[in-house]
C-alpha cells in the first residue's frame, strides 16, 4: 500500500559523512584530522540550531567506527526524564555495561539539564572515562558547567552563510528536478537565518504547495514580515522618518507578527541587503542596536515598546 506521507526532506538530505556537512569548514576539518587519528576526546558542540551539530557529531562516530557505530552509541535528550538524576545514571550505566569496545554517548540538548544533572554527569564521565566518550550538543555553552566544560574540547558552530546554504540547495534542486528563480532561492536563504533544517523544511512546503520556487511562492509560505515592507522601514529610519517609519511598524505589527519576527527580518534585511552599501560606520550602527533589542525581545521582554525603542534609536542616528 503506498504511503499517504511524503518523506521528509531533512531526514531525506541527512549528511552521511562529514564530507556532506554544510558550512563551518574549519570544525569539519578539525573533525576529520580526529577521525583519522581515531582519538576522540569528550567534546562539547556549541551553535544555533540547525548548523549540522548533531550531524557532524554522528557522522564523526560513523567515520571513526565504521558501520558497527551503531552499536556504539546511545542519543539522549535532555527531557523531562532525564532532568531526573537517577534516570541519566541508570541509562548511563546500562548502556556502558555492554560489551562491545569503545562506547560514545550522545547529550542533545543538553544546555536544558539542570546544574544537578550536570553535576551527576560530570562524575559518570570520570567514572568511565577509559571506555566512554561524551558528546554534548547544546544551543547555549554558558549553561553547561565549567567542571564538564573543563573535560571537553569545545567546538563552537556558526550559523551557515548564504553562499554555503545555495551550495546545499543546488544538490537538493538537481536531485529534485525543482523549478526556481534566482529571487526565490535568495527569499529561501533569507528566511532561514543560517538555519539549514528551516531551509529544507521551507523548501520542501513551497514546493509542494506552488510547485515553483519564486519569492512570491516563498513569502505565501514563511510567514515572516515581507522583506520589501521592512526595506522600506529602514528607509524612513535613513531619512529621520520617525513618524511614518513607527506608523509602519503598526502596520507590521497589527498584521499578527510577533516582536521576535520583526527584529530578526529586520537583523536580517539590514546585514544581508545593500540597502546601508558605501555607510560601513552607519551600518555597524544599527546592527548594534538591532541587535541589542534582539537580546531583550530573546531574553523576555517581549513587547510592542521594545520595537518602537528600537526604531526611534535608529531614526536618531
Amino acid at each position: 500500500m503506498m504511503s499517504m506521507f511524503t518523506d521528509l526532506w531533512v531526514d531525506k538530505y541527512k549528511p552521511k559523512c562529514l564530507n556532506e556537512i554544510t558550512g563551518n569548514k574549519e570544525i569539519i576539518d578539525s573533525l576529520k584530522v580526529i577521525a583519522e587519528s581515531r582519538r576522540l576526546p569528550n567534546m562539547v558542540f556549541a551553535g544555533n540550531s540547525g548548523t549540522g551539530k548533531t550531524s557532524s557529531a554522528i557522522c564523526l562516530v560513523k567515520e571513526i567506527y565504521g558501520e558497527s557505530y551503531i552499536n556504539r552509541i546511545i542519543e539522549l535528550n535532555a527531557s523531562d526524564d532525564l532532568r531526573k538524576i537517577d534516570v541519566v545514571r541508570d541509562r548511563i550505566d546500562n548502556f556502558v555495561k555492554k560489551k562491545c569496545g569503545e562506547k560514545i554517548v550522545i547529550f542533545d540538548e543538553a544546555d536544558n539539564m539542570t546544574k544537578q544533572v550536570q553535576h551527576s554527569l560530570r562524575s559518570i564521565m570520570d567514572k568511565y572515562y577509559k571506555t566512554t566518550r561524551f558528546i554534548l550538543i547544546c544551543n547555549t555553552l554558558s549553561n553547561i558547567i565549567e567542571s564538564i566544560q573543563s573535560r571537553c574540547m569545545i567546538v563552537k558552530f556558526s550559523k551557515l552563510k548564504n553562499i554555503e546554504i545555495r551550495k546545499r540547495l543546488n544538490v537538493i534542486i538537481d536531485a529534485e528536478k525543482i523549478e526556481y528563480t534566482d529571487e526565490g532561492i535568495d527569499a529561501i536563504c533569507l528566511c532561514s537565518r543560517g538555519d539549514m533544517r528551516i531551509v529544507l523544511n521551507n523548501l520542501q512546503s513551497v514546493k509542494i504547495s506552488f510547485g515553483k520556487i519564486t519569492a512570491e511562492n516563498v513569502y505565501k509560505v514563511v510567514d515572516i514580515p515581507h522583506p520589501t515592507v521592512i526595506t522600506n522601514l529602514l528607509n524612513m529610519c535613513l531619512k529621520h522618518d520617525i513618524i511614518d517609519a513607527i506608523n509602519l511598524l503598526c502596520e507590521i505589527y497589527q498584521c499578527g507578527y510577533t516582536p521576535i519576527d520583526i527584529i530578526e527580518t529586520l537583523f536580517q534585511i539590514c546585514s544581508n541587503t545593500e540597502i546601508l552599501q558605501n555607510k560601513n560606520k552607519k551600518k555597524i550602527e544599527y546592527i548594534k542596536i538591532i541587535s541589542n533589542t534582539h537580546i531583550l525581545i530573546a531574553d523576555g521582554l517581549d513587547t510592542f515598546n521594545q520595537l518602537v525603542g528600537c526604531i526611534a534609536q535608529l531614526c536618531d542616528l
